[in-house]
């Protein structure tokens, strides 16, 4: 994937979060079968005007972003992957495609999908030896994420208080664990789970990446 797409990618991360509650089994509500509008550039020019909004709810995040003034980076790949940050990110997203989800479904999806992830970091290690080291998320976020520069990327870091390197390197970091943890994971995972005729890439890379998820779920 090119530099040019990854904070789109980025962004997109948010619909996603929104669209995984349709994988997790839980009992069915009105709030998971609600259709999502998709969000357009409008949308993200009114960016810094969600952000201040949720942060205005979450006074949790504005000390996750002290921690980053104050130079504080986290020892351990697993304490990146932040509850927290998932159900800010889900709360930015619920306020910008002005959806009605409760604050306690949007902290059970945020907690959902973060103990997803750990169950993936745990499994690519115990099972196939896999790790995802500090210094390859760098690596990830400097060739595929810095060289990015966007007027909408510009306004989403001035709305958080933070410099464009904060917000690549260390707010949105755990965004880039999952990407490298993929990266190392896909060759094993599509060994596992053959594509289907007729399959396109993109529904086959979710089908696999979901089949991966069921399993570390049921090992843990």
């Amino acid at each position: 994937m090119t530099g040019n797409n990854r904070f789109t990618l980025t962004m997109i991360c948010f619909g996603l979060v929104i669209a995984a509650s349709v994988l997790i089994k839980q009992s069915a509500s009105s709030e998971q079968n609600e259709p999502k509008p998709e969000l357009t550039v409008q949308d993200y020019a009114q960016m810094n005007v969600a952000v201040e909004d949720v942060l205005k709810e979450m006074p949790e995040i504005t000390e996750e972003l002290e921690r980053i003034h104050l130079g504080h980076i986290e020892d351990e790949i697993e304490e990146l992957l932040s509850v927290t940050k998932a159900e800010f990110r889900i709360r930015v997203e619920n306020n910008l495609t002005k959806q009605e989800h409760s604050t306690e479904f949007m902290r059970a999806m945020a907690e959902k999908e973060t103990g997803r992830y750990v169950d993936a970091l745990r499994v690519a290690k115990e099972e196939y030896g896999i790790r995802v080291a500090e210094e390859e998320v760098t690596e990830f976020i400097k060739k595929n994420v810095a060289i990015v520069r966007s007027k909408e990327k510009k306004n989403y870091a001035e709305a958080l208080g933070l410099t464009l390197y904060q917000l690549d390197y260390q707010f949105d970091r755990d965004f880039y664990v999952m990407d490298v943890l993929w990266e190392k994971l896909m060759p094993i995972v599509t060994k596992n789970y053959p594509k289907q005729d007729g399959e396109s890439e993109q529904a086959y890379g979710e089908r696999a990446k979901e089949e991966f998820f069921s399993q570390a779920a049921e090992s843990n």
